[in-house]
Formats: structure tokens, sequence, C-alpha cells
């Protein structure tokens, strides 16, 4: 299976705003990720998958992804929420989903490692260990691109944070 994602960000040429850059493919999602990276982003950029179910007559997605990232410090996050459908690997019997924020429990980071943002609006981190090395939270938006649910190859923490 290979999904097609659709991914909001602020790009310098004005062409964030309402309408998602769609990605089908692994080169399309490296080049995003590299704008990502490259470029700040004064809110965390939104992932969903294009293929799974919509809610309120269609209006929005089921599930989604947000995801901030350092470049400098080699580190990036995930936060996944949506059914249970969406985190192949979790035990959710009798539960109707949730939400999900990478965990490394490597106790790795330097101290100057900069805050990454669940929401910026709000000032809400994503806690320390929930950093995790970039090519593996590349490697996570790749398998999310490859599968169409939540990835398998990083480890999760619950939150109920969204």
């Amino acid at each position: 299976m290979s999904a097609a994602l659709n991914i909001w960000y602020y790009r310098d040429d004005g062409g964030a705003g309402d309408q998602p850059q769609v990605v089908t493919t692994p080169e399309a999602l490296d080049q995003v990720l590299d704008y990502i990276l490259d470029h700040p982003q004064p809110h965390p950029p939104v992932i969903t998958v294009r293929d799974r179910p919509r809610l309120l007559d269609g209006r929005y997605p089921d599930h989604e992804v947000k995801v901030d990232a350092d470049r400098r410090a080699g580190v990036g996050a995930m936060l996944c929420s949506g059914p249970a459908d969406f985190a192949p690997d979790t035990d959710t019997s009798g539960d109707h989903g949730g939400g999900w924020i990478t965990l490394d429990r490597t106790d790795r980071l330097p101290e100057d490692t900069p805050a990454l943002y669940m929401d910026k609006a709000t000032r809400t981190r994503f806690p320390a260990n929930a950093l995790v090395p970039l090519p593996l939270w590349r490697q996570a938006l790749h398998e999310l691109l490859k599968t169409g649910t939540r990835p398998t190859c990083v480890q999760w923490q619950d939150t109920d944070v969204f």
C-alpha cells in the first residue's frame, strides 16, 4: 500500500494557506521535509492521510499528525491523534483511539537542544523525551506515507494534548 499525504506548512512564496501540498512519493516527501527543516515554521506542520475517513460531513480528517524538528540539533518530534485503527500496533481494545507523541528513552540530548512545539500559539512544547534523532523522524514520516497509519518504527507515549 502507498498513501497520499496532505501537508499543511508555511512557505516563503505564500503557498501555505488553506490548501495542503499533496505528497505521493518518497522524493516529494523529502523535498517538503527539507523545506520545513530549512525554513522556520510559525506553527507546526500538519499532515493527514488523504484516503482516511473524514468527519462532520467530510470537513475534517479523522486523524492528524503534527511535526516539529530542528536540523541543527538533529532532532524531531511527532504528535499523532486519531481512531484506534490509525495506531496499528496499540492495544486499544474498547478504546476509541487517542493521542500519542514520539518517545526516546535514551537521554542523549545535549542541554542546549532547542524546544520543539506541538502548538506554538499556546507555547505547548513536546516533552524532552519526545525528541528522536532526525533520521528516525524522517523514517517515521516515510512509513506514514507508505502505510497510511501511525508509524511503528518509533516508540510512542500517550498524550492528552492534541
